[in-house]
């Protein structure tokens, strides 16, 4: 399946990148990386994640991060459309 990053995907990650950048800028670019790869495995295990707080998503644990990348599975388009990154520590509502 192609994993589609939407627009606030990417606006979570710049947020991510721009909070890590301030103390650690090379540690910015290896967590936005490990974020982007586990986001890209999730096109061959379309399933790996868990059923997600909002009807219709998935969530997947970036490893060893604390990071949660919010996704739906799109199977009539062959798609993993990654709708956004959050903290697991961030509170969300459903």
């Amino acid at each position: 399946m192609k994993v589609v990053l939407r627009d606030q995907a990417y606006a979570d990650l710049d947020n991510i990148f721009t909070w890590i950048a301030k103390d650690r800028p090379r540690s910015a670019h290896e967590v936005i990386d490990r974020i982007l790869e586990t986001a890209e495995r999730l096109g061959s295990f379309p399933h790996l994640g868990h059923t997600g707080q909002v009807s219709g998503t998935f969530e997947w644990v970036v490893p060893g991060l604390p990071y949660i990348v919010l996704y739906q599975v799109v199977e009539e388009d062959d798609v993993i459309d990654v709708v956004a990154v959050v903290h697991g520590a961030q509170e969300r509502k459903p």
